[in-house]
């Protein structure tokens, strides 16, 4: 359980350390070009999970503009130990691309357990006027549509950043990743906590302070990632905490899968040059 819990969660880390932009809002959201590095540690484990300790790390790399669209090139590796002390390796790939205009997605996922693949997903989504049409091609050949209403997860972000300067604490949004078996969507619940401008809060991620962000405008945000095809009052498949600055940067990830949680500490951070529009 533990494992296939750990996979799924690497498309939504992607949503989760960058931004992207919504169709009728393009460039309200200033969106930074960067590469940034988050330390994996565990933060607690019950016994059901039969999991003892993990570590790992997660690289990614954001570059773009609303004009030319969004790139996202993110790797999550992690070392897990089961109470027998077994080692297994996680190595979730993700790319995506993701126009400024929120009119298209392509994604490319792939895992490998011990460098063996066990999962990918890869295929293209278009926003039409009457929804989004998606033409999977791994793990199979398929056709199907989603609700027009469904974001892509950059645009996610965007609609978290500006509720934010709205000062609205609390949203609902539904997202396709292109993640799990490539038809996944996820229903989303979002709480977003008061915003600040001080720097003193950022402890050990002295990375937000070297890349001349920790200054700038954040928020602490929670998201709970719930199936969307469930009925009743659910429990969040996972649940996801990350402080989010203005920009589209986060740090102080952590992820609750319910029966473990592990933190990610931001531990480097690279500003790119940006894309300049025409």
């Amino acid at each position: 359980m533990a494992y296939s819990s750990v996979r799924s969660a690497a498309t939504a880390v992607a949503s989760v350390v960058l931004a992207g932009a919504l169709p009728a809002q393009a460039g309200t959201v200033g969106l930074a070009a960067h590469r940034a590095i988050y330390d994996l540690m565990l933060d607690r484990s019950e016994q059901t999970a039969d999991l003892a300790d993990m570590s790992g790390r997660i690289v990614m790399e954001f570059s773009g503009s609303r004009c030319s669209g969004y790139s996202v090139d993110l790797r999550f590796v992690t070392e897990i130990a089961d109470q027998d002390g077994d080692l297994r390796i996680t190595d979730a790939r993700t790319e995506t691309f993701e126009n400024g205009d929120g009119s298209g997605f392509t994604f490319d996922n792939e895992t490998f357990i011990d460098e063996t693949l066990t999962e990918e997903s890869r295929g293209k989504a278009s926003r039409t006027g009457d929804g989004i049409t998606v033409a999977l091609t791994k793990p199979i050949k398929k056709n199907f549509a989603l609700d027009k209403s469904v974001v892509f997860p950059t645009a996610q972000i965007v609609q978290i950043i500006e509720a934010a300067q709205r000062d609205q604490n609390f949203l609902q949004v539904d997202v396709y990743d292109g993640s799990e078996d490539g038809e996944t969507v996820y229903a989303t619940t979002v709480v977003v906590g008061r915003g600040s401008n001080s720097s003193v809060d950022i402890g050990e991620e002295v990375a937000a302070r070297e890349a001349g962000v920790a200054g700038l405008r954040h928020w602490p945000v929670t998201v709970s990632y719930f199936d969307q095809v469930g009925e009743g009052e659910q429990t969040p498949i996972y649940v996801m905490s990350f402080i989010l600055y203005e920009n589209g940067i986060s740090r102080q990830l952590k992820i609750d899968y319910g029966d473990f949680a592990i933190v990610g500490r931001l531990s480097g951070l690279e500003m790119l040059a940006p894309a300049e529009c025409p």
